[in-house]
């Protein structure tokens, strides 16, 4: 054994990181007993990267079957199993689970937070970022203390919620359209994601026409995925158009031109 391997002097274990781990204990030997390997193993997924305070993965079939390295089917047969023996409960779309798991009291070691607002996200500006993050679908569908650092962070620095909930709508936009043309690929995991939009934004925020459109435009994006349907072309309003004397929003036209 290594001295970096080695036990500290009083004999007592330590984590090699403090944060982002789960606590698998009597919970876990129940499913061990319950469900077959796949289900398991599909189990084992959904509690590292459910989010700690609702218990809840935000994903679809496609997702899982891309993170576990297996074919849809199967995936959905392991979704299936964990539903019937009551480990999970889920929403379906046509296109198979594309919505919110949760994992059942039963089999989660937490107590459940029925106030996540004050929680760990002890403040507005936090819980909506959260909030906002959850509901994109395309995350991994965990907001843990790392993610809370990075919203506290952008609260610290004065960065609008509005233009980080712009930018939050419109990189996930970029992401789905990413899926759509070009296949599955990781899904977005960190608030470090969208920093760059919130650099453009902040440069030059979006007129309302925009803004407003933007959440209109990530949900027919996301209907087109669950549905695997390629979108057809659409226009945001120009912003050159809301504000003409201000040639700063170009750089916003050409993000409407990269995402449609």
């Amino acid at each position: 054994m290594s001295s970096s391997q080695k036990l500290p002097g009083n004999g007592k274990l330590l984590l090699k990181k403090r944060t982002n781990w789960f606590a698998a204990g009597e919970e876990f030997l129940k499913a061990i007993e319950l469900l077959d390997d796949g289900a398991f193993k599909l189990f084992s997924f959904l509690c590292l990267k459910a989010d700690r305070l609702t218990a809840t993965y935000r994903g679809s079939s496609d997702q899982l079957a891309f993170a576990l390295r297996k074919p849809r089917p199967v995936i959905e047969s392991c979704l299936a199993e964990l539903k019937a023996k009551g480990v999970c409960t889920a929403a379906d779309t046509a296109a198979g689970f594309g919505g919110t798991l949760r994992i059942e009291d039963e089999f989660w070691p937490y107590h459940p937070s029925t106030n996540v607002s004050t929680a760990q996200c002890t403040n507005g500006y936090i819980a909506a970022i959260r909030q906002q993050f959850l509901a994109l679908g395309c995350t991994t569908g965990r907001f843990g203390a790392s993610e809370e650092a990075q919203a506290r962070s952008l609260e610290r620095r004065g960065v609008p919620l509005e233009i980080v909930r712009d930018a939050m709508i419109m990189a996930a936009c970029r992401k789905y359209l990413s899926w759509l043309n070009n296949g599955y690929s990781e899904p977005i995991c960190s608030i470090a994601y969208f920093e760059s939009v919130i650099a453009e934004f902040l440069r030059c925020p979006p007129p309302p026409d925009y803004r407003n459109n933007l959440p209109i435009e990530l949900k027919r994006l996301a209907n087109h995925w669950a549905r695997g349907v390629q979108p057809r072309q659409k226009q945001l309003p120009n912003p050159r158009d809301a504000q003409p004397d201000q040639q700063s929003h170009g750089k916003i036209r050409d993000d409407v031109e990269e995402v449609y």
